[in-house]
């Protein structure tokens, strides 16, 4: 009787572990996933971020210098996605401005070795959009101080549209008035940075 019941659970065994290898191939190996413990450092959280002028427009200035130079701003897309973006200032600055690239914030800008995030005050974790220049016009009551540059002509700009630490939306602009675009390999002559919040 004893060895019956051997037999029985060696045939039992044996049975499991055929239905186990069929169902190994079938499904194919079963995956465990490690359990995690702790955030992975190298793994920083992702940060909303934007494509400037696609889902906000109004943006209001949050520092004195900002709000001396520009005032407030509402950017917007000229004709499709892709086009030209107008920068409307409410000092009567206004800037058309073409997208050339997209750079990571933490790339180098060519200004003194700094990143465009350092440039921008901004997250070196998101993207910066850098835009030529087209056109910049000067409304009467600015034309003594001049635009973005001063007297001098903005020749191009860099920006980014991401959430900061406090979770605002926040816009950040850096103006350049040289020749070279920013981030090639001569200084582009940068000019100031202006911030704002989402209204």
């Amino acid at each position: 009787m004893r060895s019956v019941i051997v037999v029985l659970l060696a045939a039992a065994v044996l049975a499991t572990a055929a239905c186990s290898r069929r169902d190994h191939a079938d499904n194919g190996p079963q995956v465990h996933p490690q359990t995690i413990v702790s955030p992975d450092p190298r793994q920083p959280d992702a940060v909303s971020q934007e494509e400037p002028a696609v889902a906000r427009q109004s943006w209001r200035a949050v520092n004195d210098r900002t709000r001396n130079v520009t005032g407030n701003l509402h950017v917007s897309i000229e004709r499709q996605r892709g086009g030209p973006l107008i920068f409307a200032y409410a000092t009567g600055v206004t800037i058309e401005a073409q997208n050339y690239a997209e750079v990571r914030a933490d790339a180098r800008s060519g200004v003194g070795g700094q990143s465009f995030a350092a440039l921008l005050g901004g997250d070196p974790r998101v993207s910066a959009y850098l835009y030529r220049v087209r056109q910049e016009s000067l409304a009467p009551t600015v034309a003594r101080q001049g635009g973005l540059c001063g007297l001098d002509t903005t020749r191009y700009l860099a920006v980014s549209e991401f959430v900061d630490a406090s979770g605002a939306w926040v816009f950040r602009v850096a103006a350049f008035r040289g020749e070279t675009a920013p981030g090639g390999g001569q200084d582009p002559l940068y000019c100031a940075n202006f911030a704002y919040t989402a209204q």
